[in-house]
C-alpha cells in the first residue's frame, strides 16, 4: 500500500480492553492530524500524511487479532468501510481536499465517540 516499512509487528498479543481502546484512540488522533494537515497545508505535509495513513493502517491491522466487543463491532465496521474509501481516494488522487479532510475528521470523531463501547 505505502512504501515505508515503519513499524515491526510484535509477536506478543494482549487482548485487554485497555489496549484496544488505546489503539482506537491513537487511530483517532492519527486521523485528526491527517485531516488537519489535509485541510490546512496538504502539499507541505504530504509525507507526514502518508506516514500517518500507514500508521493508521497498521493500527487497524493490529485490531484484527482482538476479539472486539459486540457493542463496538457495528461502528468499527462502518468506520473501516469509510476509511478504506478515503484511503483509496488518497491513492488515486484526492479530487477535493476539503471534502476528503472532512471525511477523515468525521471518522476521527466517530472513533473517539465509539471508543467507550469497548
Amino acid at each position: 500500500m505505502y512504501n515505508a516499512p515503519i513499524i515491526q509487528q510484535s509477536g506478543i498479543s494482549n487482548y485487554s480492553t485497555k489496549n484496544q481502546r488505546d489503539i482506537i484512540l491513537d487511530t483517532a488522533d492519527n486521523l485528526t492530524q491527517i485531516g488537519q494537515w489535509a485541510r490546512d497545508c496538504f502539499h507541505k505535509e504530504e509525507e507526514r500524511i502518508e506516514l500517518f495513513l500507514t500508521l493508521t493502517r497498521k493500527n487497524l491491522n493490529s485490531l484484527q487479532g482482538f476479539p472486539l466487543s459486540t457493542a463496538f463491532v457495528h461502528d468499527y465496521k462502518k468506520f473501516c468501510k469509510g476509511f478504506e474509501k478515503l484511503e483509496e481516494e488518497y491513492r488515486i488522487g484526492i479530487s477535493d481536499r476539503s471534502e476528503w479532510s472532512k471525511g477523515i475528521l468525521k471518522w476521527a470523531s466517530s472513533l473517539t465517540q465509539s471508543s467507550h463501547l469497548l
